[in-house]
C-alpha cells in the first residue's frame, strides 16, 4: 500500500499537537507520509529531531508556501487559525492544482467553531436556539463576513464545486489537557481560570445565563480522525463539500461550577459568583469577553454520531466541570498571570463585526 501524503497544520498548537501525538501512536502510523507546517526554525528542529518528522517551516500567510506544500499532499488538516482566509484559500488553490495535473481530488479537513453560531447576547439571556448539523442551510446563512465564515465559505464552495473534498469541524469550547509537543492547553478554561485567581471569585459575563457547548479535546481529535479514514476508505460516506459542517458537543459550562470547584480546592476565599465589571472583563478575558463568554452558541453533532463517533468524556464522565482542577493545576504550571491568547486575524474579525 502506497503513502498516504499528510501535511498537518497547526501542531504547535492545542488541538493540532493532540492530533499529532495521536496520530504517531496509531498502529498504522507507517500508512502516512507526514510534512508539518512550524513557525520559526527552532520548533522546527525539535519537531525532526524528536519525531523524525519533515517540516515546512513558514506560516499561513506565505501563500506561495501553503500552495506548494498543499499541491503535493493527498490530505491538508488545517487546525490552526480558524480566521485566516488567506491561507484557507492557499490551500485550497494547492490541492486543486494538484486535482488539475494527478486527477486526483485532494482532502481538505478544516478547523472552524461554534463561535459562529455565536449571537449578541451579552450575558442577559440564554437563547433557545440550537444548530443542527443535519440543516446546513442555517449554517450556510450565516453571513461570510461573521467570526470563523470568511474560511469556512471558501473551502464550502471548493468542496461544492468538486475542487476538493472538503470537510469543516465546528467544536465548541474545547477543554482538557492536550498531549502535543507545545502548547497543551485551550483559551477559554483557562482564562475563566485565572480570572478567578486573579479576582478572588468566579465571574461570569453580565448575568451569566448564556449557553456554551463543550468537547474534550481527545474526543475531538477523534472526530479528525474518523473523517481522515472515512476520507481514506474504499467508500466514503461522511458529507463533505456544501453538507460538510461538523458539530461535536458533549457538555455546557457554569460560572458556578468555577467557583464551587475552585474554592473546594482552596483556590478561591468564596464560593460566590458575580459579575465582571467591565474594566474586569476586558483585563481578564480580552476585548473580545463579550463574544467569547456572554454569548451564546449551542449544537448538535447528529452526523457524527451516524459516523460512529462515541466521545468518552461528558458531564459526570471526566466532563468539562471534572476538568476545571486539572486546568487550574495547569494554569498554576505555565502561569497564572499569562494573558488570554488570541489570534490578531480573530480580534479583527471581531472588531468587525461589534
Amino acid at each position: 500500500m502506497s503513502q498516504v501524503s499528510l501535511f498537518l497544520i497547526g501542531v504547535s498548537g492545542f488541538i493540532g499537537g493532540n492530533l499529532l501525538l495521536t496520530l504517531l501512536g496509531r498502529e498504522d502510523r507507517d500508512r502516512f507520509d507526514i510534512t508539518v507546517l512550524i513557525r520559526g526554525e527552532d520548533r522546527a528542529a525539535l519537531i525532526r529531531e524528536k519525531l523524525g518528522l519533515k517540516t515546512v517551516v513558514a506560516d499561513l500567510s506565505d501563500r506561495a508556501v501553503i500552495i506548494a506544500a498543499s499541491e503535493n499532499a493527498d490530505i491538508v488538516i488545517n487546525t490552526a487559525n480558524s480566521d485566516h482566509p488567506v491561507g484557507a484559500a492557499a490551500i485550497v488553490e494547492g490541492l486543486t492544482k494538484r486535482k488539475a495535473k494527478t486527477g486526483k481530488t485532494g482532502i481538505y479537513i478544516h478547523s472552524s467553531g461554534t463561535g459562529a453560531l455565536t449571537d449578541n447576547a451579552q450575558g442577559e439571556f440564554k437563547s433557545e436556539k440550537v444548530y443542527d448539523d443535519e440543516h446546513v442551510e442555517d449554517i450556510q446563512a450565516i453571513p461570510a463576513d461573521y467570526v470563523h465564515r470568511s474560511c469556512d465559505t471558501v473551502i464550502s464552495a471548493a468542496g461544492a464545486a468538486g475542487d476538493i473534498r472538503s470537510y469543516i469541524v465546528m467544536p465548541p469550547l474545547i477543554y482538557g489537557r492536550g498531549t502535543g509537543p507545545f502548547h497543551r492547553t485551550s483559551v477559554q478554561l483557562p482564562a475563566l481560570i485565572r480570572s478567578a485567581l486573579k479576582l478572588g471569585q468566579a465571574c461570569h459575563y453580565g448575568k451569566g445565563i448564556p449557553w456554551w457547548n463543550g468537547v474534550h479535546v481527545q474526543d475531538l481529535t477523534n472526530v479528525y480522525l474518523i473523517l481522515l479514514d472515512d476520507a481514506l476508505s474504499a467508500n466514503p460516506v461522511a458529507p463533505h463539500g456544501a453538507d460538510g459542517f461538523y458539530f461535536c458537543p458533549t457538555d455546557r459550562q457554569f460560572a458556578q461550577e468555577i467557583g464551587t470547584r475552585l474554592h473546594s480546592h482552596g483556590a478561591i476565599p468564596t464560593a460566590e459568583v458575580r459579575t465582571f465589571t467591565e474594566a474586569e472583563a476586558i483585563d481578564a478575558l480580552g476585548t473580545w469577553a463579550g463574544f467569547a463568554y456572554g454569548s451564546n452558541s449551542r449544537s448538535k453533532a447528529n452526523k457524527l454520531f451516524k459516523l460512529g463517533w462515541k466521545p468518552v468524556h461528558g458531564e459526570g464522565n471526566d466532563g468539562l466541570f471534572e476538568s476545571i482542577i486539572p486546568e487550574y493545576l495547569a494554569v498554576l504550571e505555565e502561569g497564572k498571570d499569562q494573558a488570554p491568547i488570541v489570534h490578531f486575524d480573530e480580534m479583527y474579525a471581531l472588531s468587525k463585526n461589534s
